[in-house]
């Protein structure tokens, strides 16, 4: 019986792990929703980078006054990231739904997607606070309102609210829904719309009155807010882990890794890192703005500026190094093709046409390079020798450029990319020539 290598061994005992988390169907929805939204993120952030390279630029200003453009960005930010919450918690009940229609396990005239995900929004709405304080303009004096959602909620900071009621929302909506007892059953004439509305009138009113009474339940006995309570227990304790150096490298060993067995480690993670990161880069946002000290450091767009250098792994960096001191003739080919899609960061041609998966001689490199890179970063942004991430950039910009746009021009930050770029080039070298070396042994 053949030995397995270590390699092997791994790859069985991770490869089913790996592949239930990435179909798990709650995790699925969580992911595809975020998914969805990159849109209009990323549509936000090249507003804010026109008003923080243009629109506040003091330079601009003294020869075209343009600050009053900045109420532009403003309103973008409203209408985008502002109202992300929203956005996620419909989208994650409308996936619920579709995927209970798509396994059989409810038909679609019993609920429809569009119903699982307006009732997900009407639960969160339904946790959110009746009463709040807002702080009154050009004063310093609070007041408390009602009949008013906060955009600290509607933003990211009611992102596991949102994330709550459309998960269980949605799970309670399907198993009374699939109770015949509970529909209406209307004559043949009345249009589909009509009667599946009447299907789910019951199960909706059921489930709407059973999270109105436990929300009221808990606000009363607590004295608390559900999101004052959810943010406690979990949005803050995982924000800080994720921003931690030791959550920073977890996070990025197990996506590094997966990537290595062939698995997206991106989209596997994501549905776990990117409530915390999406507050992360949102406080950031916001501090931008309005002129304040940008309070994180781990956020998505910031790992990828240091990490994606032509995609996960640094592939654009060992691509060149391939083409610079490779003498395998495969590997030289399939390189020079890769480097085009790889400047934009599309990295699946090399992932798995060079392979740089299950590909022993390439495993160290492609785990550790990233890490090392961001050791590197982390301190210096610590110590504020480079800038923090303000933007959401698009995700096919080169690298490089990348850390230009996130920092909203950063120099230093864009100058330690460059650095960590050549960097990495140097330190792939090393198993590409050991590469070379295993092909000439196995031919010998």
């Amino acid at each position: 019986m053949k030995k397995l290598s270590m390699t092997e061994k791994i790859s069985k005992w991770l490869m089913p792990f790996a592949s239930k988390m990435a179909n798990q169907r709650h995790l699925v929805a969580i992911r595809d929703s975020f998914v969805d939204i990159s849109p209009i993120i990323i549509a936000n952030s090249l507003f804010i980078l026109l008003n923080a390279l243009i629109f506040s630029n003091e330079t601009v200003n003294e020869y075209v006054d343009l600050s009053s453009l900045s109420d532009l960005a403003l309103m973008v930010n409203n209408g985008t990231l502002g109202i992300m919450t929203i956005f996620v918690t419909f989208l994650i009940g409308y996936r619920m739904a579709n995927h209970y229609i798509a396994i059989g396990k409810i038909k679609r005239e019993n609920l429809s997607e569009l119903h699982a995900g307006i009732l997900s929004l009407a639960i969160a709405m339904i946790m959110f606070p009746l009463f709040n304080e807002a702080t009154l303009v050009d004063s310093e004096e609070t007041v408390e309102v009602t009949g008013v959602y906060l955009q600290s909620l509607t933003s990211s900071g009611g992102m596991f609210v949102g994330i709550i009621a459309a998960l269980l929302g949605t799970e309670l909506l399907v198993r009374l829904s699939n109770k015949k007892k509970l529909r209406i059953k209307m004559p043949d004439g009345v249009p589909p719309a009509v009667a599946g509305s009447f299907n789910a009138l019951i199960p909706e009113c059921l489930t709407i009155a059973i999270f109105a009474v436990v929300t009221f339940a808990i606000v009363k006995g607590t004295g608390q807010s559900v999101p004052d309570i959810i943010q406690l227990i979990i949005s803050v304790p995982l924000q800080k882990a994720m921003e931690s150096p030791v959550g920073l490298f977890v996070v990025q060993i197990f996506t590094q890794v997966l990537w290595f067995f062939g698995l997206h480690g991106q989209n596997i993670v994501s549905s776990v890192t990117s409530p915390p990161m999406l507050t992360a880069i949102q406080q950031n946002v916001d501090a931008f703005n309005v002129g304040d000290a940008i309070p994180n450091i781990v956020t998505n767009p910031w790992i990828g500026m240091y990490t994606l250098f032509g995609g996960t792994g640094a592939i654009l960096p060992m691509l060149i190094a391939i083409v610079w001191v490779s003498k395998r003739k495969d590997y030289k080919n399939i390189a020079k093709i890769g480097l085009l899609p790889s400047f934009f960061n599309v990295s699946e041609p090399i992932m798995f046409g060079l392979p740089v998966v299950m590909n022993p001689y390439l495993a160290i490199p492609f785990i550790g390079i990233p890490l090392v890179n961001l050791a590197i970063a982390y301190p210096l942004t610590v110590l504020g020798l480079v800038g923090r991430s303000v933007v959401i950039p698009p995700w096919v910009l080169p690298p490089i450029i990348t850390t230009w746009v996130t920092t909203a021009g950063d120099i230093p930050a864009t100058l330690l990319s460059v650095v960590l770029f050549i960097l990495d080039i140097f330190l792939y070298m090393p198993f590409i020539l050991a590469a070379n070396r295993g092909m000439q042994e196995n031919i010998e």
